[in-house]
């Protein structure tokens, strides 16, 4: 089963830095694609300890246990082209965003950008439902047994939701 986001990225990242004066050849890209989703993956782990906990320290300490995660290296290694160095990436920004939306009573549109990364995820990977059943699971545990139910969990549930699986019914493999 093909998933088309790895390549759709590869193209785009190509396209980019061709356009911003960085000539590099398709292959080089896609050599590349695995470490630098490997740092990003990184960064967004390091973002959503931060998130859930407010200590600059945990984050930092979260960012550099990711990245010698002897699994999450083996999907981050140059030259290692498969879709899981994309999908770790998406997972993790899909869950940092999701965790953000939840922040304030201001913050749920980021509930919006949280089904753009899933969304993402969906293109890259074959493990997304892990991804929707982790997020519904957390909005559920919130509501009945954390009693944290809000109007804020509820719109950005909603959003998160709605625009990923609007968006992922369009991925051919999904849809």
């Amino acid at each position: 089963t093909i998933y088309p986001g790895m390549q759709f990225t590869s193209v785009f990242i190509h396209d980019f830095l061709q356009k911003v004066g960085y000539p590099m050849s398709l292959n080089d890209v896609c050599c590349y694609v695995p470490a630098w989703f490997g740092v990003i993956a990184s960064l967004f782990t390091g973002l959503l300890a931060y998130e859930c906990t407010g200590s600059k320290n945990v984050g930092a300490v979260a960012t550099m246990i990711m990245s010698i995660i002897p699994a999450h290296i083996m999907r981050s290694v140059g030259g290692g082209y498969d879709n899981e160095c994309v999908a770790m990436t998406a997972m993790t920004m899909t869950f940092y965003f999701w965790v953000r939306s939840l922040r304030n009573d201001r913050s749920w549109m980021f509930g919006a950008v949280a089904g753009l990364a899933y969304f993402y995820m969906v293109a890259a990977w074959g493990g997304y439902i892990f991804v929707l059943n982790m997020v519904g699971f957390h909005a559920g545990v919130l509501t009945l047994f954390g009693g944290r139910f809000s109007f804020k969990l509820q719109k950005a549930y909603s959003l998160f939701y709605i625009i990923g699986t609007l968006l992922a019914i369009q991925i051919p493999v999904v849809g």
